[in-house]
């Protein structure tokens, strides 16, 4: 990728990162950052009503966020591992935790957009080439209406000492935002040997994402992280720029050929992978399907018996 240049075109956001951040970024598929004062105020706003809320008894977090949809809204547990908490939409107006996600959503929102535009003006593509992917998703969507179509969210956890982990993944959409209390967090290192090695993150760390990979044609790597246990567990903020799913991905925006549905390449981009926030059983059998679909796919056979 070419250096950022300093001439900026007409209603274009100027550059955030430096030229060799933008390098480190689409190598490794990661970058430890130093958040401006407004968005770490806002992720100390939201970790102190985060840790409120997981004080609480179960049966309080299970009535007051639901889950819905798997693990993609609300409360969820993964026995012995973790517990944690996904905002999508506003549920309730007048709560405090909910006002700081607020806050934090559209700060953490527009920060990563912001990194998109210094990631196409490296490429010299055109950095709007984002705004019908990140439309609707740069505030916190006031209802379930947006549910089947604004996928950006925020999300807090908890993990349990030692036994709290993630396995070895990379995250759907654009990109993550990441900012945890406590040691867990790994990601691979490409720099130091081959093969990579796993280091640990301090402090808040932006992790590419595979879609975003797969619209810049592999010129940017996605970012491989996982969570390790430790004897002190972990809480971590988590906001994940996703896209919007209505709409026409235009490829020669970033390089490409063609006009695209979005949900559709999304959910080709995303393909079978396993959900490693999914309660351990779940994890498992989501596993042995992949691999019979894989068996079935080697065969020939369309896997219908």
């Amino acid at each position: 990728m070419s250096d950022i240049t300093t001439v900026l075109g007409p209603d274009e956001p100027p550059p955030l990162l430096t030229p060799e951040q933008i390098t480190h970024l689409a190598y490794h598929g990661w970058l430890p950052l130093t958040l401006p004062v407004h968005l770490n105020d806002a992720v100390t706003r939201l970790s102190q009503a985060a840790r409120a809320f997981f004080d609480q008894h179960v049966s309080l977090k299970r009535s007051q966020y639901p889950a819905r949809r798997g693990t993609e809204c609300g409360f969820y547990e993964c026995p012995g591992e973790k517990e944690y908490l996904t905002i999508r939409y506003d549920t309730n107006a007048t709560s405090y935790l909910e006002e700081c996600a607020r806050l934090l959503w559209r700060d953490a929102a527009n920060y990563l957009h912001r990194v998109l535009c210094d990631i196409s003006r490296a490429g010299e593509y055109n950095v709007h080439a984002w705004s019908s992917l990140v439309k609707h998703g740069l505030e916190l969507p006031a209802d379930d209406s947006s549910l089947d179509t604004v996928t950006s969210l925020l999300r807090m956890f908890r993990y349990l000492p030692d036994s709290g982990v993630a396995a070895q993944h990379v995250d759907n959409g654009l990109l993550t935002l990441c900012v945890g209390e406590g040691q867990g967090l790994q990601v691979l290192d490409r720099s130091i040997a081959t093969p990579p090695t796993w280091v640990d993150v301090d402090g808040p760390v932006v992790l590419v994402g595979d879609l975003t990979r797969a619209l810049l044609r592999n010129r940017v790597r996605a970012g491989v992280h996982r969570v390790v246990g430790n004897p002190c567990g972990r809480s971590s903020l988590v906001f994940a720029l996703r896209p919007y799913l209505k709409g026409i991905i235009d490829l020669a925006a970033f390089g490409g050929k063609g006009l695209v549905d979005t949900r559709d390449y999304c959910t080709a981009v995303k393909g079978s992978k396993v959900n490693v926030n999914a309660a351990r059983e779940v994890r498992e059998q989501q596993q042995k399907d992949r691999e019979h679909s894989s068996c079935a796919s080697a065969s020939g056979t369309n896997g219908f018996g």
